[in-house]
């Protein structure tokens, strides 16, 4: 090991942040205010050495999101991430897993079914909708996607997407709950009528839309990456448990609906990237991780959803019913199958009596 004192004053005749080697993994800089910092990098431990043991990287790598959160934290990179798209390397990496491409694909009339709602005018007004399976799966497939319309326009449209009745929940942005609206015109003679404040949700409920539910938890992008990101991990020993139905990926927005795929909502996760600090402010400033606030309508409509359902569905007995049969039908026994096909169409239309607890009446 190289003389510690010789270290130190070579390190003050070097610029700031200028690194001197000690030993391998283990290296000296000087702040601006010339206070000696010691950086241990996991080289340093000949278990972790990459020229010794390279397995060991390759299996932690795995579990990092992105190559900039590696850098991070493991290559203490600090400018790491800046500029990087969020999202696009993992869903090109694993698009088969992710995305599902197949125009005939529809989910079970027996998931559960919420959406996302985010209310522009000149920006997209977008829904997005979603089912849940019985092992907690999020299949985003089918969305509204549409700017520069007034609330009574986006109401057809929105009435003639499918299962809109079945919509257990709509999460929507809070600020359409706010009375904002002062006042309208009289189309007769264009006088200013006097009325109450309203609320965007109280112009959808004169249209006969009560969807809305304002959404009241973690509204920071993110949260939202991280939480994305998590359902995205390890994919190359899972599969994934968010998944996004879109037919024909396109390189600009799709406006209008689209019943059964996301095409929006994939374009705009594709494009997603971190904020990029330039060189004179990362001079006073932390790197950071905020997200560019841009092409995000759908993506905000999908975060409402991801953000509100921090459990899986339980197991039905459609879906218990529908993987028995896969698994029979797969080993080739179709006699049973069809055995418990009946079985479990038996038991969905069985009716149960509560049973009464206490003595007998005398």
């Amino acid at each position: 090991m190289r003389d510690i004192q010789h270290i130190l004053k070579q390190s003050k005749a070097l610029p700031p942040q200028s690194k001197v080697e000690i030993v391998r993994g283990l290296s000296l800089h000087r702040t601006k205010g010339g206070i000696p910092v010691l950086s241990v990098h996991y080289s340093a431990d000949p278990e972790r050495d990459p020229e010794i043991h390279p397995e060991w990287k390759e299996a932690e790598r795995r579990a990092y999101s992105t190559p900039a959160a590696w850098d991070r934290e493991q290559e203490m990179i600090d400018e790491a991430g800046g500029g990087e798209l969020v999202f696009a390397d993992t869903l090109v990496t694993h698009w088969n897993k992710i995305v599902i491409t197949d125009p005939s694909w529809r989910p079970s009339p027996h998931w559960r079914v919420e959406s996302g709602f985010d209310h522009g005018k000149t920006n997209p007004t977008a829904l997005v909708r979603a089912y849940i399976d019985g092992d907690g799966v999020i299949y985003f497939c089918g969305e509204y996607y549409m700017p520069g319309k007034e609330v009574w326009e986006h109401v057809p449209e929105i009435r003639t997407m499918p299962d809109i009745c079945r919509l257990r929940y709509c999460y929507a942005d809070p600020s359409i709950f706010d009375c904002t609206m002062q006042q309208s015109i009289n189309p007769a003679n264009s006088q200013i009528l006097r009325q109450s404040a309203k609320s965007i949700n109280d112009l959808y409920l004169e249209q006969g839309i009560e969807l809305f539910s304002p959404f009241a938890l973690d509204r920071s992008d993110v949260g939202f990456a991280a939480r994305l990101m998590l359902h995205w991990s390890n994919l190359d020993q899972r599969e994934p448990t968010v998944k996004i139905v879109c037919h024909q990926r396109s390189e600009r927005p799709q406006y209008g609906l689209h019943p059964w795929d996301c095409p929006n909502l994939l374009w705009e996760l594709m494009r997603c990237r971190r904020e990029k600090l330039s060189s004179q402010q990362l001079l006073s400033r932390n790197v950071s991780e905020r997200i560019v606030d841009k092409d995000n309508h759908a993506r905000d409509a999908m975060k409402y959803v991801l953000m509100s359902l921090p459990e899986p569905t339980p197991m039905g007995p459609h879906d218990k019913m529908r993987e028995d049969c896969k698994r029979l039908a797969e080993a080739g026994d179709f006699t049973s199958t069809y055995v418990r096909y009946l079985q479990g169409t038996a038991e969905a239309s069985r009716t149960y009596k509560p049973a009464r607890l206490g003595r007998r009446c005398r």
